[in-house]
């Protein structure tokens, strides 16, 4: 047996990175409690899931970080080997992980080990992970980058399947009664002005063509100015398609990050409210204390007073 197997204990020897952490409880072991917070496990088993290769390890990922970075001059990767690499990685990356990575580094690797169909995803919820992690409103001062907050932010526990399922959820296209179903950001309409006789202006592609066509003598196609109305036709409803896509994505981008205020400023004041109530009845359990609060809360929209609950173990 070799000196680094003989290293691990008999949970770990001949499992992956990956494998070793199905959960966010696994971080913890039975000889050792990990340091890292809840937010900050969150994170790293996040950002091993998707750096991960098909065996379940950051192989693929050093070879990466390497090819890209190993000669750049100053960088964090240069001039290191795959185990040096590997030892670096360890300490940010994995079960015996005692903090997560700089959000410069997290950039890099997303960058190189990520598929590109799923990169922006995953560089947005790791920048949303990474701000909640350290308590900020973006991960790095001047960030413009995707922000997506995942649904499974505040759960207690976080597992590998439920951080894979979100990134189905997020790159999948949406069929046509989702998309009519799912309610978005409100976003005024633009008042637009009244289209002047013989504009394509404010047309959708389709009606702009059917309009063009419409009007040009003949076959738009045996005739080249009526072509090139067409064309310039689809190319201007396209260029505001684009800048209305832009805006609700700024205004979603918005929405979330507000949203992801809210439900921490929530988690903030009821875990002050816990402790008060905790102080006032040192006797009463952390069930009946929470119980107590959501009775509280529901009797501010209800129109009936709480009922007393005795306050004991």
């Amino acid at each position: 047996m070799s000196i680094r197997k003989q290293r691990r204990g008999p949970r770990t020897r001949g499992r992956t990175a990956l494998g070793r952490l199905p959960s966010t409880d696994a971080f913890d072991t039975e000889s050792k409690k990990s340091p890292l917070t809840l937010d900050e496990r969150k994170l790293v088993l996040f950002l091993l899931v998707a750096l991960a290769d098909d065996r379940g390890s950051l192989a693929q990922t050093r070879q990466c970080l390497i090819e890209a970075f190993g000669s750049r001059e100053r960088h964090w990767c240069a001039g290191k080997t795959e185990d040096a690499l590997l030892h670096l990685l360890a300490k940010s990356i994995g079960q015996g992980a005692t903090g997560p990575p700089p959000w410069d580094r997290i950039v890099d690797m997303v960058n190189v080990a990520v598929p590109r169909t799923r990169r922006v995803v995953v560089l947005g919820q790791a920048a949303a992970l990474f701000a909640r992690s350290v308590g900020w409103d973006r991960p790095a001062e001047g960030y413009d980058g995707p922000f997506s907050v995942p649904d499974w932010i505040d759960e207690p526990v976080v597992t590998i399947e439920m951080i894979t399922a979100g990134w189905v959820t997020e790159v999948a296209e949406p069929t046509r009664d989702a998309r009519q179903a799912e309610p978005g950001p409100v976003v005024p309409a633009p008042r637009e002005p009244p289209v002047p006789e013989g504009s394509t202006e404010g047309r959708s592609p389709r009606s702009a063509v059917r309009w063009v066509a419409a009007c040009a003598p003949g076959n738009p196609i045996d005739d080249p100015a009526a072509l090139r109305k067409v064309m310039l036709a689809i190319a201007g409803a396209a260029r505001r398609l684009d800048e209305e896509v832009e805006t609700l994505r700024r205004s979603l981008n918005s929405h979330q990050i507000a949203n992801w205020k809210l439900r921490s400023e929530n988690q903030r004041q009821r875990s002050l409210l816990e402790q008060l109530l905790r102080e006032k009845y040192p006797g009463a359990s952390t069930d009946t204390i929470r119980q107590l609060i959501t009775e509280q809360l529901r009797s501010i929209t209800a129109a009936s007073p709480p009922e007393t609950r005795p306050l004991h173990g």
